[in-house]
């Protein structure tokens, strides 16, 4: 499973069968958290596909191996980054289910992408 996933669906799982409850502003207070960072990976991980293709790093054999090695490490960067976005929204999701306002999550989200500077 991708990073985080594990333990998503076991905090998933918990909320859902009431082994796992929360406050709701405890909740929302937890699940914007993870929000927010979830909003900074995908910020991050658009950084990292910019850098799969800097150039100016010559012509000579050696330049070129090192311009694809950075592209390499920049396309694994970004599949972490995306796959730890996934992971914190998932988790953000659990702890919404823990106080049974799941259906709050849009507008968390919303919040979140404001508070970095992304949203309206």
């Amino acid at each position: 499973m991708a990073i985080g996933g594990d333990a998503a669906a076991q905090l998933w799982n918990a909320a859902s069968s009431g082994q796992l409850t929360m406050e709701p502003d405890a909740a929302r207070e937890v699940a914007a958290a993870y929000l927010r960072f979830a909003a900074m990976c995908d910020e991050w991980a658009k950084d990292a596909t910019h850098l799969k293709s800097i150039h100016g790093f010559g012509s000579l054999n050696s330049a070129v191996k090192l311009q694809d090695g950075f592209a390499t490490k920049a396309e694994s960067a970004e599949q972490v980054l995306k796959q730890m976005a996934t992971a914190a929204r998932s988790m953000a999701d659990g702890y919404l289910q823990a106080a049974n306002i799941v259906g709050e999550a849009d507008q968390l989200n919303s919040d979140a992408l404001t508070a970095i500077g992304q949203g309206a």
